[in-house]
């Protein structure tokens, strides 16, 4: 009576990454844009990973796009930081924008970081594989990586949704 390894192991049963390292937080109608929802991702090291809620209406919507990290004057793809301490990051308010997601179409929509704090990168590989962005938008497809100091990480976190609480938000619509 020999057991195959894999066969006495569920695969399916284990978190993924962002799962076990990372609490998930929520902004509902961000800019007071229906469906505008904002996805963060606390880690106990104060990185935050900044991504769009499942609820978003960008999921809903068929068509190319492409991510463009230029905002403005600034360009987003730019951003330098350097040593431990991670220094030169771009400053941002919750209002700031992260990137733009344009469509063929022309249409388009800017993605707000959601916090205050420094970013400290961004997801480069999603101007050359967009699709990222839509397919794993709590993994390989975040935006970008926020550091902020402990007390406004921890007030930040206490400010938003918890999953549960927005699971019912957007059960009930109400947001």
């Amino acid at each position: 009576m020999s057991l195959d390894i894999l066969e006495s192991v569920d695969l399916n049963s284990y978190k993924t990454f962002t799962d076990r390292y990372f609490s998930k937080r929520y902004i509902v109608n961000a800019a007071g844009i229906e469906n505008n929802d904002i996805m963060l991702m606390f880690h106990s090291n104060r990185i935050t990973l900044v991504s769009l809620a499942p609820s978003h209406f960008f999921f809903k919507k068929p068509g190319k796009y492409k991510i463009n990290f230029s905002s403005g004057k600034v360009d987003r793809l730019s951003n330098s930081v350097k040593g431990k301490g991670k220094k030169g990051g771009q400053h941002l308010s919750p209002q700031s924008v992260i990137c733009r997601v344009e469509y063929e179409d022309g249409t388009g929509f800017n993605v707000p970081c959601g916090m205050k704090g420094s970013l400290i990168e961004v997801n480069e590989v999603l101007v050359e594989k967009p699709e990222l962005f839509k397919e794993y938008p709590d993994s390989d497809g975040f935006i970008a990586i926020m550091l902020s100091s402990i007390a406004n990480s921890e007030a930040t976190k206490n400010e938003l949704l918890t999953p549960e609480e927005y699971d019912e938000a957007v059960k009930n619509n109400v947001k």
